[in-house]
């Protein structure tokens, strides 16, 4: 097991994130992408543009000399890039909110969040703006965006995508993912990089309702999910309430994991750049640099034992679904007014996080009027191939059943 003081440590916020040798690239046997507008979250290498990190303690970041890994094997399956869009900064934060460099509203209602920390990823698929955006996703940061944009968001399972020349955060809990309109789109792309064929729509089966989040979810959110959780039901599916970790449970071990992983990452920002920070990150920063080893160890170690929970669950039942935020998008001004949001956001995708299972945000509520926000469902899986079959399958229902 590793210590804290076993992490690698960040490069300076002035360094290039793509330095040493570049990583093979191996092209895809069809370019499936051709056509593909890519956006690229600032926190993933793009050659010939600097890496800021939505944060001004980067600002003076030279360009890179290459592309992350990912980048790169999208490009080689035929996605052009075509634009490099905003995060929460340093990607250290679910809202969105970003106040050094400025952030996209949500695309459905400017006064409210664009979710985080994927921010930009989301925004620019939900206008339109990109085919396809590449995001990271920690605790959530995919998945929250996706949910509160009404867009699909893929976190795969741990380590399926290259991090290759992308700036960490929390090297335990870090997934490189993807942002499109459709199940579809995200399962062409995943096929491009790793060989999956696409999944199609899945014939019914067995299906675990994390019920407990669906009781506390909002009005809006709970209508939406039964809804789809009814059609599914009147499509066939077996759907059966299962024992899922408790959500403190988990917000105890990711945060002590996270937390203290990050300020050791970026021990450089907070002992020579704090006043370049924002002042969320820097606490939060803060707050991890005061985490023990021993406590650290022990989280690491209890992260284990739910994963073995979370695994003995999916051998009963194809995937697990749930609200994937409990909330529509709040405002800004509440957010800004109410430092308890932020966990509210996070309090169902950490679980994918931790144990480092697949999951994806679908779209179950698409707007239709001024006064309706988008709305997902998460769908989580022992398998890559699995949960895009079981969101497809979602996916592919609800538009049959508007």
């Amino acid at each position: 097991m590793r210590s804290l003081e076993e992490l690698t440590a960040n490069p300076p916020p002035d360094e290039a994130i793509t330095t040493g040798r570049p990583a093979p690239v191996v092209p895809p046997p069809h370019r499936r992408l051709d056509g593909t507008r890519l956006a690229v979250k600032d926190l993933v290498a793009v050659a010939g543009s600097p890496l800021r990190a939505g944060t001004l303690a980067r600002a003076a970041a030279p360009v890179e000399p290459r592309d992350a890994a990912i980048v790169a094997r999208l490009r080689a399956a035929g996605a052009d890039v075509t634009g490099i869009v905003a995060l929460h900064e340093i990607a250290f934060g679910t809202t969105g909110i970003n106040d050094q460099v400025g952030f996209p509203p949500n695309p459905h209602d400017p006064t409210r969040i664009p979710g985080g920390s994927s921010s930009g990823s989301a925004v620019a698929v939900a206008e339109g703006v990109c085919d396809l955006a590449i995001g990271t996703d920690t605790g959530g940061s995919i998945r929250i965006p996706a949910a509160l944009c009404g867009v699909v968001g893929f976190k795969p399972t741990f380590g399926r995508y290259p991090t290759d020349g992308v700036l960490a955060l929390s090297t335990s809990l870090d997934h490189v993912g993807l942002l499109a309109p459709t199940v579809a789109a995200v399962a062409t792309a995943h096929h491009a990089l790793t060989g999956d064929l696409a999944a199609p729509p899945r014939r019914p089966g067995r299906l675990g309702v994390e019920r407990t989040a669906l009781a506390v979810a909002d009005p809006p959110v709970a209508a939406a999910v039964d809804r789809a959780l009814g059609v599914l039901r009147d499509a066939g599916w077996e759907l059966v309430d299962v024992a899922w970790p408790g959500r403190e449970r988990v917000q105890e071990v990711t945060t002590a994991i996270m937390f203290a992983e990050a300020a050791a990452l970026h021990r450089t920002l907070l002992d020579h750049h704090a006043d370049r920070l924002g002042d969320d990150v820097l606490a939060r920063l803060r707050l991890g640099a005061q985490v023990s080893d021993e406590a650290y160890r022990a989280a690491v170690a209890e992260a284990a034992v739910l994963r073995a929970e979370v695994d003995a669950v999916l051998d009963e039942v194809d995937a697990v679904v749930s609200p994937t935020v409990p909330i529509v998008a709040p405002a800004i001004d509440r957010v800004r007014a109410e430092p308890t949001v932020p966990a509210v956001l996070v309090s169902n995708t950490r679980i994918a996080n931790v144990t480092g299972l697949p999951a994806v945000s679908v779209p179950v509520s698409t707007p239709d009027s001024d006064d309706t926000l988008p709305v997902g469902l998460q769908v989580l899986a022992a398998t890559d191939v699995d949960a895009l079959a079981v969101a497809s399958t979602v996916e592919h229902l609800a538009a049959s059943h508007p």
